[in-house]
């Protein structure tokens, strides 16, 4: 495994990269020029590294993870709360099967160190993604999107938690990118902040790209959080541009099930007996089925689906 850096130490939040070793280098698979259509599985998970109970484990946690990315082949999983260590061990484990793993600490604070999972030698907190090579995710498109600086916030207060960020690559041929968001959990205005920073982030940074968003928005399908993310045709203040996989009314863009008369932007939950977990895309992709499942090694359950792309 190689383990490369993306920026300088000097940089507030440091990248781990893991890519499988061989003694040619880095194994490489060049993404079509033009692709067909074809069904992938994507998914989301808070991997509970902060988390009092499961934060503590050991490689028991990035196990389970890579038997379901090994059971599902997805083209993408985003993750939330996961350690260094952790992205090591999901490295070792998922590169022989053509994944590339990626990691961003976040600031314990604006100006302080970096966040540390509930284990020792944790190596740091923070977003990742999972990769598949083939569909040509470039490890050289990887982007850590500051959503807490960006949004205005002085770096000297010392009352913030972690300073959250978006992470994203992209596969240039196919114009697809993936992401991974974890916004901040106790601090309403923030997260309005941060949720609205992600969305300028999408809309301008992304545009045109056709776009997979996982992650923990710390907040109801109905919140002015989750506002910034849904399609404006969900309705209820939606101004966002995408699709969550896992609504309710599947496909349909529209603000109430026509039967039932429940809003759209509801969904199954992923942690206690609510909603905060997502995984939105761009209108255009077909969902074909979308499940909440279950976790043995967290407090959150990962959201899968099947998409055609």
């Amino acid at each position: 495994m190689r383990l490369a850096f993306a920026g300088a130490l000097a940089l507030l939040a440091t990248a781990l990269v893991t890519v499988p070793a061989s003694a040619d280098g880095p194994a490489e698979v060049a993404a079509p020029a033009q692709a067909a259509p074809a069904q992938y599985q994507i998914g989301t998970f808070n991997m509970a590294g902060g988390n009092a109970e499961h934060g503590t484990k050991g490689d028991e946690a990035p196990e389970a993870l890579a038997r379901s990315v090994r059971d599902r082949m997805p083209a993408v999983v985003a993750f939330q709360e996961g350690c260094g260590d952790w992205t090591f061990a999901l490295g070792n484990k998922l590169g022989a099967q053509g994944y590339d793993v990626f990691m961003s600490p976040v600031l314990q604070r604006a100006g302080g160190p970096d966040a540390e999972c509930r284990h020792p030698n944790s190596s740091g907190f923070g977003n990742g993604l999972i990769t598949r090579r083939d569909i040509g995710f470039d490890p050289n498109t990887y982007r850590e999107h500051e959503l807490t600086r960006n949004a205005a916030v002085d770096p000297a207060r010392k009352d913030l938690k972690e300073q959250r960020e978006m992470l994203c690559v992209t596969a240039p041929a196919r114009h697809l990118v993936a992401c991974s968001v974890h916004l901040t959990h106790d601090d309403r205005t923030l997260r309005i902040a941060e949720a609205a920073e992600a969305r300028r982030v999408l809309t301008v940074e992304y545009a045109g790209y056709t776009q997979l968003v996982g992650g923990d928005l710390n907040d109801d399908p109905l919140s002015a959080v989750a506002d910034q993310f849904y399609d404006a045709g969900y309705g209820f203040g939606a101004r966002g541009g995408l699709k969550e996989s896992d609504s309710i009314c599947g496909n349909e863009i529209t603000p109430v099930a026509n039967i039932y008369w429940t809003p759209c932007r509801l969904g199954e939950r992923t942690h206690g007996s609510g909603k905060i977990d997502y995984l939105f895309v761009s209108p255009q992709v077909h969902v074909r089925w979308a499940d909440a499942t279950s976790a043995n090694h967290s407090d959150h359950v990962p959201l899968w689906a099947e998409v055609t792309l």
